[in-house]
């Protein structure tokens, strides 16, 4: 089979057209702006005032799961529910004995492992002797 003599330019014009088309298809100058319904969005998280002091800053952690040498006042249920209370809609897990170094003060801490049901998790450090939230990571 013998093509025509032009097929060459044919060929050229057609596979221009079918980039142009796609390039203001792309584009889609005609149209305009879509628009932005956000309207309708429900915020994702409410602020609630915690009731403990943070302090945070200058973060050096050390876990110490053996920690005999330290007296804790807090009781594991009591950092529980502290931990519970500052970061409302998250389920506190068993707690570890640890200490975490915080502006060049070492702190005696309660480690809380925090979940949340859409996969969200937190780690809140809460001082041992006294309650004081040291360390929301």
């Amino acid at each position: 089979m013998k093509l025509p003599e032009s097929w060459e330019k044919r060929a050229l014009i057609l596979v221009a057209a079918i980039f142009i088309i796609s390039v203001i298809y792309a584009l889609n100058p005609f149209l305009g702006t879509p628009t932005n319904n956000t309207g309708n969005q429900t915020p994702t998280q409410t602020l609630n005032p915690i009731p403990f002091p943070i302090l945070s800053s200058n973060k050096n952690v050390t876990n110490q799961t053996n920690n005999t040498n330290n007296s804790f006042k807090i009781t594991p249920e009591q950092a529980q529910n502290i931990a519970t209370q500052a970061m409302p809609g998250f389920t506190a897990g068993t707690p570890l004995k640890g200490s975490v170094y915080v502006n060049n003060t070492n702190y005696n801490v309660w480690i809380v492992p925090l979940t949340k049901s859409d996969s969200n998790s937190k780690t809140i450090y809460i001082e041992g002797n006294t309650g004081v939230i040291v360390l929301v990571i």
